[in-house]
Formats: C-alpha cells, sequence, structure tokens
C-alpha cells in the first residue's frame, strides 16, 4: 500500500474534507483541499477549520514518512500546534509539510530512545500565493510494555 493510501486508511476523518494526500516522500508530504462550498466559510474562501486539517494531515503523512514501518505499533499523537493565517484567497489550498531537521537524525533519536518530538512546517498556498504558514509539533513513542 502506497503511504498515501495508508494515511487516509488510517486516519478516516480526512476523507470527509474531500482532501487528498497528493505525495509523501521523506521527510515531506503535499496535499490539497478542493475548493468547493461545503468547506468554505462566510467569505467563499477555505474555512479554517478545512485549512487547519489539510495542514495537519499534510504534516501527519511528513510523519509516515519516518515511522510507516514502525505502524501501527507505535504511538504517534500531535502534541502542539501554531496557525498563521496570512492572506485570505478562494481557490484549492495545497499543503507543503517539511520536518524540521534531519528525517534520519529523528529516526535515529526514536531508535535510541523510543521516544521522539519533533516540528513539521507547513506552508498553505492557493494559486502559488502564500496563504499562511502552520508548525505542528508530533510525538513518537514507543509501546509501553
Amino acid at each position: 500500500m502506497k503511504l498515501e493510501q495508508m494515511l487516509t486508511a488510517m486516519v478516516p476523518f480526512i476523507g470527509t474534507t474531500g482532501l487528498t494526500i497528493d505525495a509523501i516522500t521523506p521527510g515531506a508530504a503535499t496535499a490539497t483541499l478542493p475548493s468547493r462550498p461545503e468547506v468554505h466559510n462566510h467569505l467563499g474562501t477555505a474555512h479554517a477549520g478545512a485549512v487547519y486539517t489539510l495542514g495537519e494531515s499534510a504534516s501527519g503523512g511528513a510523519v509516515l514518512s519516518i515511522f510507516a514501518d514502525l505502524m501501527p505499533g507505535v504511538f504517534v499523537a500531535l502534541k502542539e500546534a501554531t496557525v498563521r493565517h496570512s492572506k485570505a484567497r478562494a481557490g484549492d489550498v495545497t499543503a507543503k509539510a517539511t520536518v524540521d531537521g534531519d528525517p534520519a537524525e529523528i529516526r535515529g533519536r526514536f531508535d535510541a530512545t523510543g521516544k521522539v518530538d519533533f516540528v513539521v512546517s507547513v506552508t498553505m498556498t492557493v494559486d502559488g500565493v502564500e496563504t499562511g504558514v502552520n508548525t505542528y509539533t508530533w510525538a513518537v513513542r514507543a509501546p509501553r510494555s
């Protein structure tokens, strides 16, 4: 199963928004939220909650790129998030997520200690124009005995 399909299968909520996980590569992922009335706000742009979900999903893809081989055996959870909206713009929203740091080093810390926290930065754009930047802090833990 491709990582993009794996993430969508693991997190059914992704499908409720109509977003797609477009690509997952080592330490990164891209997702798209198509513009449609069901995800719009009163301004006709993507609702903040839908955009947050898009960014969180893309960041989850970046996490999966590092830890997929351990799933579902490890505990993976969002620990913290910051959201910065910079421009309202109508259209399809694209989220590009990138792990802050070296994915191999992050995995190495987990392998050595059984736990790791790290940040994934996500840039949102509409037609190539930045509309926001979010950061998501993830916790990955080995199962308790």
